[in-house]
């Protein structure tokens, strides 16, 4: 699940149109500019044939002279026709267009004032079941302490879940800022590996780290390549029942490039997009998540003109693959490539 940062309720304005619909002016502009064009090709194969003495002037002479204006009549009605047609068509694909956009603008605006609203009772909850876990009402008989626990579990989850929620409105209205300040990705991986290292402790998986001494430096928002690390790392360890978790950091090209290995179950080929769509899960629903961790980390990556994809085979395990364009500085000070 991807770690969402907290953002005071002062701080949430009301969010953009997520979606330019295109100009219907513009549009049939270039369309009436086109079919103008296409009009005078009848005019230019009639210059054409005379100028190669196909025929002469003679011979439009009499009927011939009708049946070729006839044609010429026909040609340019056709044209006229298709274009009345096309422009209806264009026409109802603009405002379909603009229909759509308007439903989406709807539909995230009211993902993001729930997210939102939820967030403020689901913090008092938790406040509360803490205060409890703590004492602070008194000592928990036994038959309590474990359902306190699990709505606190619970609580956690909704809170993800809410964090995960607002991060997608903002990220499909482009209201997601990010900071530029230089980022060293080793800093980043081993303060992710430090967070989770006492959860695959648990779970009986090793973590190894393959990381270069050379620091390699990068433009980007630490707390949110942190994010999506951290989603990453989390989501391997999830769907991973034995052996452990490889990390690997290189060179490649002019751009850094992690790999987060795991020796899961894998992944279908015909799953391996799938799981960066948005509520997908692919896989055992057993395990917990919202589908929405991938795709923000995706959408993250590509924010700071990265790349995220999978590479993975059933019953070998997944890949997954993070490339990142390194500092302008830092180019000069190139890493050893890849073993």
């Amino acid at each position: 699940m991807a770690h969402a940062r907290a953002t005071p309720r002062s701080e949430e304005p009301s969010l953009p149109r997520v979606a330019a619909t295109p100009d219907p002016t513009d549009l049939l502009s270039q369309f009436n500019l086109a079919f103008s064009l296409m009009s005078v090709i009848p005019l230019l194969i009639c210059c054409y044939l005379i100028t190669v003495k196909f025929f002469s002037i003679e011979i439009l002479a009499g009927m011939n002279g009708i049946y070729f204006l006839l044609a010429i009549l026909f040609a340019l009605l056709g044209l006229w026709r298709g274009r009345q047609v096309l422009r209806n068509v264009i026409q109802q694909l603009v405002e379909a267009n603009r229909q759509l956009a308007l439903a989406h603008d709807r539909q995230a605006t009211f993902v993001h004032n729930v997210a939102h609203e939820v967030r403020t009772p689901l913090a008092i909850v938790k406040g509360a079941l803490d205060n409890l876990a703590d004492g602070l009402h008194g000592v928990l008989t036994s038959d309590q302490v474990e359902p306190v626990a699990m709505s606190r579990k619970e609580i956690d989850r909704l809170k993800r879940l809410v964090g995960d929620l607002l991060d997608v409105a903002r990220i499909e209205a482009g209201k997601i800022r990010l900071l530029e300040a230089e980022v060293v990705l080793q800093e980043v991986l081993q303060s992710v590996a430090r967070l989770l290292g006492p959860q695959l402790h648990t779970r009986g998986l090793s973590l190894a780290m393959d990381l270069p001494e050379q620091p390699a430096t990068l433009i980007g928002d630490a707390d949110r390549l942190k994010q999506v690390f951290l989603n990453l790392f989390a989501n391997a360890a999830k769907f991973t029942k034995r052996g452990g978790i490889r990390v690997r950091l290189f060179q490649a090209g002019d751009a850094f490039q992690v790999e987060v290995i795991d020796t899961g179950p894998g992944i279908p080929e015909d799953d391996l997009e799938r799981i960066f769509d948005k509520f997908e899960r692919v896989g055992s629903q057993d395990e917990e998540g919202s589908g929405l961790g991938l795709p923000i980390a995706r959408d993250i990556v590509e924010l700071h003109q990265g790349r995220l994809w999978v590479e993975s085979h059933v019953g070998q395990g997944s890949r997954f693959i993070v490339r990142l364009p390194m500092a302008r500085s830092a180019s000069t000070r190139a890493m050893p490539p890849s073993p």
